[in-house]
């Protein structure tokens, strides 16, 4: 177990485990680092698999390696050991089938399955198996993700075009942070990986707005914005010139994503405001210290903004959290 100051490392395996003791071990570490489950095998020499995982503020990865298991999730797993996050599960090798719901996906390498942990489910591995998995807590969601839940359980697969350039750039962006993960790209990472991960099930549900090159530049402004949101002169123009792009090219993009260049700021600002509004290891931080920290010229713009995503004052936020 590996750990910093923002970020905790752990790693498990069954390799040295006695076969009669593996399922329990296996479902154990799931349960205090992933999610609780029930794993099954029926190979005979017993369940074979490890795991790496990285937890961080409002992100979780793993990369899960094994031979073929079942790992279920039941009604009252769900009940007793609750899990409020989207799990997206990108297949680096095998086959598998997901059930949930009513329904019962098939995938192959290469395949995403997104799916939500409060809603039971089973998902079996036929073969050798590798995932990488994500874990987004469903509290951190943007509000278009947000109503989109109910269309989960979704397989997204790596067809040509637009999708297939964003389900490559999650799965090197990820690697490449498991590879080496610094305190001080974790906040750039969680945000990178989030806004990948939500343009990738957008693009399946609702189709590409615009083109791969265009999808790139409006990433990689999004990745940018979300890495200087605290700084007073995060202006438009300052991410256009940041990305090489004209304002009203970069700001044609934003409209097309259902937003403006300075919607996206301000609702990214928001949103970090309210992370820190109700958590709790941040309770000598007072309201407005958390407002001009991201940007908020007074205390009245911060409470306004507030209010209408979040339907209260911060100070009413802030002390529910604390129940």
């Amino acid at each position: 177990m590996v750990s910093s100051t923002v970020f905790l490392c752990t790693q498990g395996s069954t390799a040295d485990v006695p076969a009669c003791e593996r399922m329990a071990y296996w479902e154990a570490l799931c349960s205090t680092t992933l999610v609780g489950l029930r794993c099954s095998s029926l190979s005979p020499g017993g369940l074979e698999v490890e795991k790496t995982g990285i937890a961080m503020p409002g992100l979780g990865i793993a990369d899960i390696r094994g031979q073929d298991h079942v790992i279920e999730r039941n009604p009252a797993l769900v009940r007793q050991m609750p899990k409020e996050s989207v799990f997206a599960c990108q297949l680096l090798q095998g086959r598998a089938y997901f059930i949930q719901r009513d329904r019962c996906l098939l995938a192959e390498a290469g395949d995403i399955v997104v799916y939500d942990t409060r809603i039971p489910y089973l998902f079996g591995f036929l073969t050798p198996m590798r995932q990488l998995l994500i874990d987004v807590p469903i509290a951190t969601l943007d509000n278009r993700l947000e109503s989109g839940l109910d269309q989960l359980p979704l397989k997204i697969a790596p067809r040509a075009g637009s999708g297939a350039m964003l389900g490559k750039t999650l799965h090197a962006t990820v690697e490449r942070f498991m590879g080496n993960p610094v305190d001080s790209e974790v906040a750039r990472f969680c945000q990178y990986a989030r806004t990948l991960l939500a343009s990738i099930i957008e693009v399946e549900l609702h189709g590409a707005s615009t083109s791969r090159a265009s999808l790139s530049y409006l990433l990689t402004a999004k990745q940018y914005i979300a890495t200087r949101l605290a700084e007073p002169g995060l202006t438009p123009q300052a991410v256009a010139d940041a990305v090489g792009l004209s304002l009203r090219h970069l700001g044609r993009l934003f409209a097309a994503d259902g937003e403006s260049i300075m919607q996206h700021i301000w609702e990214e600002r928001v949103s970090r405001a309210y992370r820190e509004l109700v958590d709790p290891r941040l309770r000598k931080a007072t309201v407005g210290e958390i407002a001009f920290r991201w940007g908020f010229s007074s205390q009245a713009h911060f409470s306004r903004a507030i209010r209408e995503r979040y339907g209260a004052a911060p100070v009413v936020l802030r002390e529910a959290a604390r129940f």
